[in-house]
């Protein structure tokens, strides 16, 4: 599958942005202990890096939900890889996706989440596709707010292509 990539966030621009929420967490949980949550799979490469550039206490887990089928949310959210409660109760949860454009997923996580009683939950998204939402849902840190495009590249994919790309970019038609 080879496609026409257009670089929409370069490697450079998006490492100096995770350096930067890296530091807004910090700031918000000082000395305690943080779990960042990556929702698999996209979001692990965005992750890895977040807590490389995180100065604290943090620990990793995962969940894996699925909604999509090739550019198409199906909107029926899937719970592939749960969370255990022992991970999640009295701890500073913070969840992280690749991208948020409906905000279903990102809802949905949020309710399994709680029902858990983390001590705290805040969510951390890379791109954020305001123009796209159908529920109500704001991320607590951003990366980058873009425009409505399919994007991949660091982690996001197009039916498990594109994924190891080191930038952001999107498929020219």
């Amino acid at each position: 599958m080879r496609d026409k990539i257009e670089v929409l966030i370069d490697e450079e621009k998006l490492q100096s942005r995770i350096k930067e929420l890296a530091k807004e967490i910090k700031n918000d949980y000082g000395d305690e202990e943080v779990v960042f949550v990556s929702v698999l799979k996209g979001a692990i490469f965005f992750t890895v890096d977040l807590m490389k550039d995180y100065d604290g206490d943090a620990i990793i887990d995962v969940v894996r939900v699925s909604s999509y089928v090739g550019e198409n949310s199906t909107g029926i959210i899937e719970l592939k890889v749960p969370l255990k409660e022992e991970n999640v109760k009295d701890k500073n949860i913070i969840l992280v996706e690749d991208i948020v454009d409906t905000g279903r997923t990102f809802n949905y996580l949020v309710d399994y989440v709680k029902q858990m009683n983390p001590k705290s939950i805040k969510t951390c998204v890379m791109l954020d596709k305001p123009s796209r939402r159908v529920v109500d849902f704001k991320a607590d840190y951003v990366g980058f707010s873009i425009e409505d495009l399919f994007v991949v590249g660091y982690g996001l994919d197009y039916d498990e292509n594109y994924r190891n790309l080191p930038y952001i970019g999107y498929i020219k038609n």
